[in-house]
């Protein structure tokens, strides 16, 4: 078992020397977030859906009555930022992570990285704890029309149900030391092989967000919804506008362990986006 988690986080990690929430960007609906649970909840995560053919994006919709809002929502995500309209007040963003022993579950569609509780980010004086994170390759969000590498979601939740995603862009560049650490780390106390769908793991190896997060904290800012299916709404997203860098060589890494796992941009209909 110990060696299945570290060979997830070699693959994940070991971009240089390498997916979403709350599956892919979260696949949990609001009624489950709140520790609700019915037949129709059952029926949602025995759906197969993926990302190309006819379980991709453009047939979420047919797959499950209860993925209808993939395609009859109005705040759905993500989007191309255009123009973004500039904040009047400065929405101050405060990171307080912690290291975190790794937990790592294997959902299908990303390999998701779960973080250990006392994590949190402020905004507007409300706290949200740091749930997981993951990533998308391509980048789901597009800065005037521009696509990223890859996009890594870091998912919140405050004590109401609500979520809150920050998107941080990953862009090509110098090889991500800190991704690579913990990559040759693992290489020194694993194999290859990943765990089954739906395994989730657990290690002793700590890692904190705060050490690969950029500096500026500047963003954008709009209300949308989950990437992946059942696309539920009311999804409070922060992009940041600065990326952080990986390696050609780190992103080739995940995409062929993982594969392409970014839902195309959509409709921004009449909503505002903000830049803070």
């Amino acid at each position: 078992m110990k060696t299945f988690a570290l060979s997830i986080i070699f693959l994940l990690f070991s971009f240089g020397s390498v997916h979403s929430g709350m599956a892919a960007s979260g696949n949990h609906d609001p009624q489950k977030r709140k520790g609700l649970s019915s037949e129709k909840d059952k029926e949602h995560e025995h759906t197969h859906w993926g990302y190309r053919g006819v379980e991709g994006p453009d047939h979420w919709a047919m797959l499950n009555p209860s993925y209808n809002v993939c395609e009859t929502g109005r705040q759905q995500s993500p989007i191309n930022i255009v123009m973004p309209r500039h904040g009047h007040d400065q929405e101050d963003l405060e990171f307080h992570y912690q290291p975190t022993p790794l937990s790592i579950r294997n959902n299908g569609h990303t390999i998701q990285v779960n973080y250990q509780g006392g994590s949190y980010l402020r905004l507007k004086g409300q706290s949200y704890k740091l749930r997981q994170f993951h990533f998308h390759d391509p980048s789901e969000h597009h800065i005037d029309g521009k696509v990223y590498p890859m996009e890594m979601h870091l998912v919140h939740q405050n004590e109401r149900g609500h979520l809150l995603v920050v998107g941080v862009l990953l862009a090509f560049g110098k090889e991500n030391r800190v991704f690579s650490r913990v990559g040759t780390w693992m290489q020194q106390h694993t194999g290859s092989r990943l765990p089954s769908t739906g395994q989730e793991v657990s290690t002793d190896l700590t890692f904190n967000l705060m050490d690969i997060l950029p500096q500026d904290t500047h963003h954008f800012s709009y209300h949308g919804s989950l990437t992946t299916p059942p696309c539920s709404e009311g999804v409070q997203w922060i992009v940041l506008k600065s990326p952080i860098q990986i390696s050609k060589v780190q992103a080739d890494r995940f995409i062929t362990t993982v594969g392409p796992n970014a839902r195309p941009v959509q409709s921004l209909e009449h909503r505002d986006v903000q830049e803070n």
